[in-house]
């Protein structure tokens, strides 16, 4: 496949700039690909070389950045062999920080987006923390869930403050809260 040329990624990147510029203030059902195109500058017609419609981009834009969390976790939080709880959830806070505006506007939007970030670090915890905890898989089950969605609403809850507290304080009260103590003592 073809790398996209620099133009293409300007203009792709412009086009994304104008949808989230408008998705910030009204739901996506009431923006038009009109407004997308006025706002950045361009024709539909070039609108149509890289979307079908509002929601292609829409999805797109959540794909590229579940396709970041999902690298991150893959290639570099699950191949250790020990968990750095404080490390790694500083890895995720940094990445969550980049999308920075849009995860907390993503994640009360669009429930599948919430559920897809869950699904891609899950594995964290399935390899790390709930083997720990000599749980059934029930009980595992229903604290995975926990721990995710709790970990989702406190990044989103952090990301959506206007006085954010410093990222390592929040590190801190995650790690104190997320691993039972006789557990970060060993990690």
């Amino acid at each position: 496949m073809r790398k996209p040329s620099q133009a293409a990624e300007l203009t792709r990147a412009n086009m994304t700039k104008a949808f989230w510029d408008l998705y910030m203030v009204k739901p996506i059902e009431k923006i038009t690909i009109r407004e997308i195109t006025d706002h950045a500058g361009y024709n539909r017609a070039t609108f149509y070389l890289y979307y079908r419609d509002v929601y292609d981009l829409f999805e797109q834009i959540e794909d590229d950045i579940l396709d970041q969390v999902r690298t991150l976790v893959q290639d570099r939080l699950l191949a250790g062999d020990t968990l750095d709880f404080n490390h790694h959830m500083g890895m995720i806070l940094e990445l969550a920080q980049r999308f920075d505006g849009y995860l907390p506007r993503l994640m009360n939007g669009d429930p599948s987006f919430g559920d897809r970030f869950k699904e891609i670090i899950a594995p964290l915890l399935d390899r790390f923390i709930l083997p720990e905890c000599g749980l059934s898989e029930a009980e595992q089950g229903v604290l995975r869930e926990f721990y995710l969605s709790g970990l989702l609403g406190a990044i989103t809850q952090w990301m959506s403050s206007e006085r954010r507290m410093p990222i390592n304080r929040l590190i801190e009260l995650l790690v104190a809260a997320a691993i039972p103590r006789e557990s970060a003592a060993r990690a």
